[in-house]
């Protein structure tokens, strides 16, 4: 009986507070009935439709939403009002928006509160604008050394599965060999770490990623305090704390420095890297945590934590991106056979005789590698949607998205329309990333990077690391594959990735 009281009481309750909501945030109810979506219910909204689906099966359920409701829809989960957009112009809108540049408040989970990725937009502006100098041209190109003893230890490493019947999944040693290159520009050590200590890291932030996509649906576990009961979180601070263990590490060794610049009263402000005045020499590797503490010495803005919170996204960030979008890479190359023996040969042609060295001068001629790259994301975007918080009312073509409300912006499927791809959209033609044809397209039909001003500040590192990086691979080997592209299944793991698999098989050249 007390039970039954209890229940009663506690769902009259939410009840109540389901209608306070909707009073207050009537503009939101009002937008949502003037879009179509999905039936939605009283305090769960639509997040039924995402409960006890596999992560293949939640991409599928968006998918499916998105081609049944056209651009601009809506979907309740919760209390929570998403609009979803992939209509490349109202894109561009929201993307350039002054009213569009917090980020979802989900990022939150991902408990980087000053790094880039997931600052409030008062945050990101200061940090962005001090960080801009440390991606400059001469900067990335120091570390094209590191890309290449770093792509040597993965050629080395592969040779245990050359003429092997079997397939492997390539991922492994490449999410390994892109997070040595990330600790050894980023931290400026040699961590080592292709090899099982690299296994342990790998999978941590593979865990991380699963739980964090587990939260994103559950909307009870939204709530900081509630999720903090919960066992995933424990294991999430877990993977955390291995994920970040080499750069706690390297914190602490630095940590009186950190001291130094603490005390400091009177602060002298040498020349910003990348200036016309600035005469150092950029043959040495100029190593991100240097770079920040340089900017603690300099400004008032990065802090223990901050300088904590960019190198922990710089090194969950930028790993998982290149190391998915290498391996998406890869795995195209090995089902479409003539397209590798194009790149190998652009390859060769630019090299020469040392193909085993690549020189940061190769890098902009390898023209047809990097519109394999680009088809690649363009089919396999690893951040296939994301999410930005309205902080006023934003008019895009067909409705006024109110202050509050969180616009999803369909990445992937812009990427794959049929207006602007043309009807062959679903298969793989680099030739669409001629000039010609680039120029014939909306600009914001092909977004990987993301765009506008908040876009990826790492984006041409990644494109040089990977480039790189397969210069080394396709020199040493040809790969092949069983899998056909009709065959590939995609899922929604935060990041896009093949449930498949990268599985191939590779042969000495």
């Amino acid at each position: 009986m007390l039970f039954m009281v209890a229940f009663v009481a506690t769902l009259g309750s939410l009840v109540i507070w389901w209608i306070v909501w909707r009073l207050l945030h009537w503009k939101h109810y009002k937008v949502s009935s003037d879009l179509n979506g999905p039936k939605d219910y009283p305090l769960v909204g639509s997040a039924h439709l995402f409960l006890g689906k596999t992560t293949e099966e939640q991409f599928r359920c968006i998918l499916d939403i998105s081609k049944t409701y056209s651009s601009p829809c809506r979907i309740w989960l919760g209390p929570q009002l998403f609009v979803y957009i992939d209509n490349a112009t109202d894109l561009q809108i929201v993307l350039n928006s002054p009213n569009c540049l917090e980020k979802a408040d989900v990022y939150r989970f991902f408990q980087c509160e000053l790094g880039l990725f997931s600052a409030s937009a008062s945050v990101w502006k200061v940090h962005r604008k001090h960080l801009n100098p440390c991606f400059n041209a001469k900067i990335l190109a120091s570390f094209v050394s590191i890309f290449n003893d770093k792509s040597a230890v993965l050629v080395d490493q592969l040779r245990a599965h050359i003429d092997q019947r079997g397939l492997f999944n390539v991922n492994e040693y490449i999410s390994k060999c892109t997070l040595d290159m990330v600790c050894a520009t980023t931290l400026g050590t040699n961590m080592n770490l292709q090899n099982e200590e690299g296994d342990e890291y790998v999978a941590a932030i593979e865990r991380a990623s699963e739980l964090l996509n587990h939260r994103l649906y559950k909307i009870w576990l939204h709530p900081e305090w509630i999720y903090r009961l919960t066992d995933s979180y424990k294991i999430q601070k877990q993977c955390y704390a291995t994920a970040y263990k080499m750069s706690r590490k390297v914190l602490a060794l630095k940590s009186r420095e950190l001291e130094e610049i603490k005390s400091m009263k009177h602060r002298t402000i040498p020349s910003v890297p990348g200036t016309e005045s600035s005469m150092e020499d950029y043959r040495k590797p100029q190593i991100y945590i240097d770079q920040l503490f340089r900017l603690a010495r300099e400004t008032d803005v990065f802090d223990e934590k901050a300088i904590r919170d960019e190198i922990d996204t710089i090194i969950l960030g930028g790993n998982e991106t290149s190391a998915l979008t290498l391996s998406h890479v890869v795995l195209m190359l090995a089902i479409h056979q003539d397209v590798q023996q194009r790149v190998y040969e652009e390859i060769v042609a630019v090299l020469g005789p040392l193909t085993n060295q690549v020189e940061n001068d190769h890098l902009s001629k390898l023209v047809y590698m990097e519109m394999v790259m680009k088809e690649t994301m363009r089919l396999f975007p690893v951040g296939p949607l994301i999410g930005r918080q309205c902080t006023a009312d934003t008019k895009i073509s067909n409705t006024t998205i109110p202050q509050g409300v969180t616009v999803v912006l369909g990445v992937f499927n812009v990427q794959r329309s049929r207006e602007h791809w043309g009807a062959s959209a679903e298969e793989f033609d680099p030739e669409r990333f001629t000039p010609e044809r680039i120029a014939s397209r909306h600009p914001y039909s092909f977004i990987p990077f993301s765009a506008g001003p908040r876009n990826c500040i790492g984006y041409k590192y990644g494109l040089m690391s990977m480039k790189v990086m397969l210069c080394h691979l396709l020199t040493a080997y040809r790969i092949t594959t069983d899998l056909t592209m009709e065959q590939l299944t995609l899922k929604l793991n935060i990041t896009l990735k093949i449930a498949n698999k990268h599985m191939v098989r590779i042969i000495k050249r």
